[in-house]
């Protein structure tokens, strides 16, 4: 398991029940293409595009770059997914989201599933009924292949990868969803140790150490200067003040 350093711990909300993987309701699906002569252009080609990336040739890493990059190619593309007819979904990355001033990208990819994952969004189904005030599902795959959408501060395995999203639609709600904060709550007293010696959190105090270090002479020449100043200045009513006693 990999933990990002200095992570905060963010408890449930309600309690939720995780069903493991290997009890989703997903079918097996058949490893022939999706349909393509059924499809709009539009479509057909999103499809090609987001289909051409093998996750298992390129690796995790490059195969989210090409994902984002077809994502940047068709940002603003609406089509239709199964199951989900009624909305439109928008191709777009986390800034063409209601959530793009936001860290929740970071905060999916570290504080949700049981190892930190990398992300990237894909696009949002416009106008569905979720329990945010943005009424828009968030959509992304994830570096093992999975796709999940974001709702009321729980991920739902939307898909087994994309290819399944796009030939077989979208499994909402999920058959396996997780949680904010549900990724440390199986931490040994170990793993925070792991976690508070890494390396990466090492660095975090220095540079925050240092950062104070930094800004010490400003405020000590600040408090002397505002020391002086109320020394220098008459008291209310030009009397002396009287030097306050301690209150026992």
């Amino acid at each position: 398991m990999r933990f990002s350093a200095l992570t905060p711990y963010f408890p449930k909300k309600t309690p939720v029940h995780l069903f493991r993987k290997e009890n989703s309701v997903f079918p097996v699906r058949s490893s022939a293409s999706p349909d393509l002569q059924q499809l709009t252009p539009r479509q057909k080609k999103i499809t090609e595009d987001f289909l051409t990336p093998q996750l298992m040739k390129c690796g995790a890493q490059k195969y989210l770059e090409e994902i984002g990059s077809f994502v940047s190619k068709h940002s603003g593309a609406k089509i239709k997914l199964k199951k989900v007819e009624r909305y439109n979904f928008r191709v777009g990355s986390l800034k063409d989201t209601s959530y793009k001033n936001t860290d929740l990208l970071q905060e999916w990819e570290q504080f949700y599933l049981p190892d930190e994952m990398k992300m990237v969004v894909i696009g949002v189904l416009e106008n569905f009924p979720c329990g945010e005030d943005s009424a828009e599902l968030v959509l992304m795959v994830c570096e093992d292949g999975n796709v999940f959408a974001y709702e009321d501060e729980r991920l739902h395995l939307v898909a087994s990868s994309l290819k399944e999203l796009l030939e077989f639609g979208v499994h909402f709600p999920g058959s396996t969803y997780y949680h904010c904060g549900q990724s440390f709550e199986d931490m040994t007293k170990d793993d925070w140790n792991k976690v508070k010696n890494s390396e990466e959190a090492r660095e975090k105090r220095q540079k925050h150490q240092d950062m104070l270090e930094s800004i010490k002479p400003t405020l000590l020449r600040n408090l002397k200067i505002i020391k002086q100043r109320l020394q220098e200045e008459p008291p209310p009513g030009g009397r002396e003040m009287g030097v306050p006693l301690p209150v026992s």
